[in-house]
């Protein structure tokens, strides 16, 4: 699968995901999380689309990297909101953001070292 079809695809389901638990949903934390994740999954698919037809980069590999280090500064703004998020809400939003963030990492991470080999 390409990075555009499995981006695509992530934020898809993300979006999907996030109706379907939207409307589900009773608690705060849980509002929180499908909510975050509903908005993480707009932006997702929105620069999947963006990409269609584009050719990548030269410098591709070196985006992906850098976004690698900022993956990593979502986890850990994702964990801060998880554990000291002062409204139930709040911590499900860190949840997504975790989950989002983890996905993000393996994504970039997974297609830099592709396109370095």
């Amino acid at each position: 699968m390409t990075a555009l079809a499995s981006g695509l695809l992530w934020g898809l389901l993300s979006l999907g995901a996030a109706l379907l638990g939207l409307w589900w949903a009773q608690h705060p934390f849980w509002r929180g999380f499908f909510f975050m994740n509903g908005a993480w999954g707009l932006v997702d698919g929105a620069l999947g689309l963006y990409s269609l037809g584009r050719e990548a980069p030269g410098n591709l590999r070196e985006i992906l990297l850098l976004n690698a280090g900022l993956d990593v500064l979502y986890l850990l703004g994702g964990t801060l909101l998880l554990l000291r998020g002062r409204k139930p809400q709040h911590r499900g939003f860190g949840l997504a953001i975790l989950v989002q963030g983890g996905f993000l990492l393996i994504f970039d991470l997974g297609h830099a070292l592709r396109l370095a080999g």
